[in-house]
């Protein structure tokens, strides 16, 4: 996977809207203040914690104007996907990242079949909203590299 930024700005050639994903909050914040700086109008939308979101608006001088929550999942969850292949699948806005291929990548990943980046590299692929967390997602497939394999769910 080769990031091209240069593509993506050139490739938007009608109003829309463009996301970007960090991996640490210091870019974050400073993206913000370049933001603010540039005073282009633009609506910005982080998703994060609400303690995150307000350390990054206070750093930008910016106000926080609004607050979405997720209630996280309901009802009969144990037939849901365990919680690694969920953290993955719904890096996506849109989900395009299949519980399956997440799997796959994890089970890979443990089997010393694909590192955790090139794990990453093929999940990225199918996110077309552009969201997905490249860098959260490796520590992830880290995390469950070094984690005993669950019973499998009924």
């Amino acid at each position: 996977m080769r990031l091209d930024f240069r593509a993506v700005i050139d490739g938007v050639d009608a109003f829309t809207t463009v996301a970007a994903v960090f991996d640490n909050r210091e870019a974050a914040e400073s993206f913000l203040k370049e933001v603010k700086k540039a005073d282009l109008g633009l609506c910005v939308n982080i998703s994060t914690s609400i303690d995150g979101a307000k350390r990054c608006c206070c750093a930008a001088d910016k106000p926080r104007h609004s607050v979405g929550y997720s209630l996280g999942f309901e009802g009969k969850t144990e037939k849901l996907p365990d919680p690694q292949v969920m953290t993955l699948t719904t890096m996506c806005g849109h989900g395009m990242v299949s519980a399956n291929m997440a799997k796959k990548m994890i089970d890979w990943v443990k089997e010393g079949r694909r590192t955790p980046e090139e794990a990453v590299t093929y999940l990225a692929r199918f996110c077309s909203c552009g969201v997905f967390n490249p860098s959260r997602a490796e520590r992830i497939l880290e995390e469950t590299r070094h984690r005993p394999k669950q019973a499998a769910r009924n």
